[in-house]
């Protein structure tokens, strides 16, 4: 299925959870029409909110990059020290200053 077509999807379903909260607040909860309307309003803006966020973390997840290929970083000597990219700061020596 394609991007736009998992989205259309992710809208429907959040729209007819929202929807069945509503009617479900008006049938159930025991207090006056307008009330029951908004509290299931209220719940269904909720859950609708928490699957739009789900469906966004599953549908934008990015391909998890590859692992490093072991042997490509390579160093010698006492206190060598070899990175695979790197973007960070690394401190190495014996007083932990960082050099620039």
């Amino acid at each position: 299925m394609s991007r736009t077509g998992r989205w259309l999807l992710a809208i429907a379903v959040s729209l007819m959870a929202f929807a069945l909260c509503v009617w479900l607040g008006d049938v159930l909860l025991p207090w006056d029409r307008s009330t029951r309307i908004g509290t299931g309003a209220g719940a269904g803006a909720v859950i609708a909110g928490v699957l739009g966020a789900w469906a966004s973390s599953l549908i934008t997840s990015a391909v998890p990059s590859p692992a490093p290929t072991p042997g490509r970083s390579t160093a010698s000597g006492e206190r060598a020290v070899a990175t695979q990219d790197n973007s960070g700061v690394i401190i190495t020596g014996d007083n932990g200053t960082v050099q620039r």
